[in-house]
């Protein structure tokens, strides 16, 4: 089933931490790609990030009526703050991804335009397909990716090939019906199963991963077990939270 772009209304939500000149590219990436679709760009900013980060986020809300800025209520967590965009966005779909360029802003393009064509639910970003891929990715950590991916696509009888990363879109009723859990950054595959157990239809499109050139990312070794558990017990419980 087809889409009209026109009935797409795309919020945006960037989660910045201690990005500056990063959160400017992708805004004017993102906007140079635009057909029209972007209702608007919310900055959901840590109350911890750094003056510089607070300030290029406000010079960005006064120079593009689209953007706006929302500092995160619950003080820790990419979860929470991917949870409070979610819970704020005032569009159809919901895009979820970071300010600090590892999530690449054309791949947003590409992902409306398979909504477009498909009327997906959801479409995530994937780094394992034909077109995407990681730079400056660490060697052990893929490894773990990979075996991880395929353990979980045939738990979870899916031909979905990334069900780790964060990038996404989302319809905002999907968003609405889910009960969100995750603080940190098992939020990036709750994203993704739980709809995916509910029965939403689910599309994938190519995106390669570059590793940031600002900040220090917080997704320690150690969180990467938060990612196993929640996909275990999403998979356990009946589809979820509706």
């Amino acid at each position: 089933m087809n889409i009209p772009l026109a009935d797409i209304r795309l919020s945006v939500i960037v989660t910045v931490y201690s990005e500056t000149f990063s959160v400017k590219e992708t805004v004017e990436r993102l906007l140079r790609h635009n057909r029209g679709y972007i209702y608007e760009i919310l900055f959901v900013i840590s109350p911890h990030s750094s003056p510089e980060s607070f300030s290029v986020c406000e010079d960005l809300e006064k120079e593009y009526p689209l953007c706006r800025v929302h500092i995160q209520e619950h003080p820790k967590g990419v979860g929470w703050a991917y949870r409070e965009g979610m819970a704020l966005a005032r569009g159809t779909h919901i895009a979820l991804m970071s300010g600090d360029l590892e999530t690449e802003p054309e791949a947003v393009d590409r992902m409306v335009r398979k909504i477009e064509e498909t009327g997906a639910d959801c479409v995530v970003a994937s780094r394992w397909r034909g077109g995407g891929g990681f730079i400056g990715y660490d060697k052990t950590k893929l490894v773990l990716n990979w075996i991880f991916q395929k353990v979980f696509r045939i738990l979870y009888w899916t031909k979905l090939t990334d069900l780790t990363y964060g990038f996404k879109i989302l319809k905002k009723k999907v968003a609405e019906k889910i009960q969100w859990e995750g603080t940190l950054h098992e939020i990036f595959i709750e994203t993704t199963v739980k709809p995916l157990r509910a029965g939403f239809t689910f599309e994938e499109v190519p995106s390669v991963w570059i590793s940031r050139k600002e900040g220090v990312s917080k997704n320690t070794f150690m969180r990467n077990f938060r990612y196993i558990r929640l996909a275990i017990e999403t998979l356990i419980k009946p589809p979820p939270h509706i």
